[in-house]
């Protein structure tokens, strides 16, 4: 593991690339002494440090690197258009060389069906002062905003792609898909149920897992199971008398007049069974170009819900990366903070792909991974090219198997603590 490590970070923050790069965007104006691989990695400590995120917090941050401390007005004018794409090119660099490592139950449940990958799809947004809503608008009004749509593949846990937009952005609007998904299984939240993207999505080559909009009422054409035959022809409505487990086909009109048919699943998920809950049963209308031979019913429920895993990145965005903390109305600061803190995720998530390379049988937490990469990446990147080098990345990987994998340090690891993910799928694999 300490091979894989020592490359991925001298591959990050390798200095005589990032020079030639910062001269190629024009980071570099005046005052050379500030070397741009000093300032990213000050931004990434900066980014998902427990300081406050601030240009001063970032300039302690560099000259704690660097060994010196510029005049602020001069740290402050190297935020400029150039050191926001030199921070997204780390990033994309980064994402591209992600580490696939597949997880193998999943691996097998995919193929098992024809499938290739599995892609969940969703947004968050993130809130910036009011001041900063001339650049980055926002639905309200006291503020401005960042939204952040992320494609994140579950099969290999790393992220395929990032789209930046203000907070304004339509959810449907803000989605790209990947140029290849031929043969990926694309999960989405309800704001991404739209008839011509579920169009370009089969025209590629993929299929795609949603919750069905009431606006949606696409005309029954064939019933296998839960739904009396005397409903062929009618629109599917969320009040008609289904059964437990509703499985049909369905007549969806096109934009431009063409029609499809695609698969509607209706089924009712039960309560989750906690002592003193008193939740009501849930009724839930899917759409699929999912076969019956691929996934019964119950099967693309249980796909479905690793649509959270796209939300769990989301979490350890917003707590340990803390992206609704940045009090800034330039928009060159905010997306240099946004791509350090990105790019922080990306390395935690290639640090877990090593872990579970090396232990497929562990899963480790992005979260404490992410959290512990924190603590390592100054004395890691610092030593980077001398003999204590491989020291740092040996305490670093100590501490991973330690405290990345388990939540509680100190204890031992047990099933019971095991992503239930993982579990729900074995029952899928058989």
């Amino acid at each position: 593991m300490i091979s894989i490590l020592s490359a991925m970070f001298a591959a990050v923050f390798d200095r005589g690339e990032l020079l030639a790069k910062a001269r190629e965007l024009g980071v570099l104006q005046r005052l050379r002494e500030i070397h741009p691989a000093d300032v990213a990695r000050a931004l990434v400590e900066c980014a998902l440090g427990d300081e406050k995120r601030s240009i001063a917090t970032a300039r302690r941050h560099y000259g704690r690197i660097s060994g010196f401390v510029p005049e602020e007005s001069a740290f402050y004018g190297r935020f400029n258009a150039g050191l926001a794409a030199l921070m997204k090119h780390l990033f994309s660099r980064a994402l591209e060389s992600c580490t696939k490592v597949q997880r193998e139950c999943l691996a097998r449940v995919l193929g098992g069906a024809g499938l290739t990958d599995l892609l969940a799809v969703d947004a968050s947004q993130c809130a910036l002062p009011k001041s900063a809503a001339a650049n980055f608008p926002s639905t309200d009004r006291t503020r401005g905003g960042l939204k952040l749509t992320a494609l994140l593949s579950v099969l290999h846990q790393t992220l395929r792609k990032v789209v930046v937009t203000d907070a304004r952005m339509h959810d449907r609007r803000a989605l790209q898909l990947p140029a290849q998904i031929e043969g990926s299984l694309i999960l989405m939240d309800r704001g991404y149920c739209d008839r011509k993207l579920f169009a370009t999505i089969e025209q590629g080559g993929g299929f795609f897992l949603t919750r069905l909009k009431t606006s949606h009422r696409p005309t029954i054409t064939h019933i296998r199971a839960g739904l009396g035959q005397q409903y062929l022809g009618q629109p599917v409505t969320p009040h008609l008398p289904y059964g437990d487990e509703a499985d049909l086909d369905a007549e969806f009109v096109m934009p431009g007049g063409e029609r499809r048919t695609y698969r509607v699943v209706r089924l009712v998920i039960a309560p989750s069974g906690r002592k003193g809950s008193s939740e009501a049963p849930v009724e839930l209308l899917f759409v699929t170009n999912l076969t019956v031979d691929q996934f019964s019913p119950d099967q693309l429920a249980t796909l479905y819900r690793l649509r959270w895993e796209v939300e769990r990145l989301f979490l350890v965005l917003k707590t340990v990366g803390r992206m609704d903390q940045l009090r800034s109305a330039n928009p060159h600061v905010i997306e240099a903070f946004l791509y350090a803190t990105l790019l922080g995720l990306v390395l935690a998530t290639q640090v877990c792909a090593a872990m579970r390379q090396l232990r497929p049988t562990l899963e480790p937490s992005l979260q404490r991974v992410t959290v512990l990469l924190l603590g390592y990446l100054p004395r890691i990147i610092e030593a980077i090219g001398s003999r204590a080098h491989h020291r740092a990345l040996r305490e670093f990987e100590r501490a991973l198997w330690r405290e990345g994998v388990n939540p509680n340090p100190g204890r031992p690891y047990t099933a019971s603590t095991y992503g239930t993910e993982l579990a729900w799928l074995a029952g899928l694999s058989t």
